[in-house]
């Protein structure tokens, strides 16, 4: 407990201000490339340990096509606001499928499609909503990442100290309902931490309930899907890249769950967002 606690803490004592700078000096200088490099960097390592995962299963994407189109697409999306990225991704699925069909069996090469396709909007796809926040208000960035730390801290510690009840064992054995409520509390927690909530906060605490409640809900849910995908592949952690915290893919599935949530939030609910 005590060692998993030290890296955890470490890693994030390394890895917040990063994660937290780099978005700052690209707004704070116009720097959208920054951005760019930031979310092309992360999306690189998931693809490739995603990929890894779905090839101990048998399947075998065209890896060189997914990571080389991977941060093209990123950086198409967040120049061109999707219009391009858009076009490069049906190609990329085009190509994805001929490749399958050509270099596979009908069997194999349409679980290649479905691997290859379904990992490129996964990982990328679902990245490029920080560009729709980022370009809206830089502290919904910010916002959006503190419920997601807030989840994911409240359930390691109330899972850790008073879990007993577990959540899903034929998926996962870590994680118990106990860290599932202290995740949600402190998700609440995370999601009060937006100034414009603060002017008249008797009418937004309802919606500061309900965004940590639906996000960290979310972000659970991320976790468990990628849960059923390694214990698919037979593996513990996606990658050894944060120590105490597995790999990229182990700490942004939940970000990646639950980031459209949250703009379709802001968007279609509170209306904050053009």
């Amino acid at each position: 407990m005590r060692s998993t606690l030290a890296n955890r803490v470490l890693t994030g004592v390394i890895a917040v201000p990063l994660v937290l700078g780099l978005p700052y000096l690209a707004h704070r200088y116009s720097l959208l490339w920054l951005v760019g490099l930031l979310l092309s960097g992360v999306a690189l390592v998931a693809g490739w340990e995603y990929l890894s995962l779905v090839e101990r299963l048998g399947v075998h994407p065209p890896r060189e096509l997914l990571l080389a189109a991977t941060p093209l697409y990123l950086f198409l999306a967040g120049l061109w606001e999707g219009m391009y990225a858009l076009v490069l991704g049906w190609g990329v699925a085009y190509l994805t499928v001929i490749y399958s069909f050509f270099r596979r069996g009908h069997r194999e090469g349409f679980l290649t499609s479905l691997a290859s396709i379904f990992g490129f909007i996964y990982i990328p796809g679902l990245l490029s909503f920080f560009y729709l926040l980022f370009r809206e208000d830089i502290f919904l960035v910010f916002h959006f990442l503190f419920i997601v730390w807030g989840y994911d801290t409240g359930a390691f510690f109330a899972g850790t100290l008073f879990g007993k009840h577990q959540l899903l064992p034929r998926i996962s054995l870590a994680k118990t309902w106990e860290g599932v409520i202290g995740g949600l509390l402190l998700a609440v927690g995370g999601a009060l931490i937006y100034p414009k909530f603060w002017h008249d906060l008797g009418r937004w605490i309802p919606h500061i309930a309900a965004l940590g409640i639906v996000v960290g809900a979310f972000v659970q849910l991320g976790d468990l899907f990628e849960s059923l995908l390694k214990r698919a592949a037979g593996v513990k952690d996606s990658g050894r890249i944060f120590p105490g915290h597995g790999g990229m893919l182990d700490r942004i599935d939940g970000i990646l769950a639950a980031i459209p949530v949250y703009y379709f939030y802001f968007r279609f609910i509170l209306g904050m967002l053009s």
